[in-house]
């Protein structure tokens, strides 16, 4: 049976899967399958699950919040921010959930830190130009 490579990069490493024998992923426009040979290609992948099988026949499950697929010379490459891999669709899909629950949390508190900035600079200004300061 025909394979080819899996390398899967995001911000802790890379993995690798050598004999993948099929890979199915989404992006904006749906559903597409991967095998062995296809020509040069690259796909924005959308938030979800991807999947891939080796060939002895076991699927895994690959959660991301998006990322970048290219395949040539008989290898893809998905890079990804972060990503989550296992055999149990249901349990990642629950890691990517959380994950990204986490990271709403962290960019909802920067923006929060960010505005309470930008009310403290302005209230400063006001005093100073209230002073008499003209050059500000």
């Amino acid at each position: 049976m025909n394979n080819f490579a899996l390398v899967l990069l995001d911000s802790r490493g890379l993995e690798r899967f050598d004999t993948v024998t099929e890979f199915i992923g989404a992006d904006a426009d749906g559903s597409f399958g991967i095998l062995a040979g296809h020509i040069h290609c690259v796909a924005l992948l959308r938030y979800g699950l991807a999947r891939f099988r080796d060939q002895v026949g076991i699927w895994r499950y690959l959660a991301l919040p998006s990322g970048v697929l290219r395949f040539a010379e008989n290898q893809i490459t998905v890079t990804s921010v972060r990503y989550f891999l296992g055999e149990d669709r249901d349990a990642i899909c629950d890691q990517l959930a959380a994950d990204m629950a986490q990271v709403d949390s962290e960019v909802h508190t920067a923006r929060a830190i960010l505005s309470e900035i930008e009310r403290s600079l302005v209230r400063r200004l006001a005093e100073l130009s209230s002073r008499g300061y003209a050059g500000i």
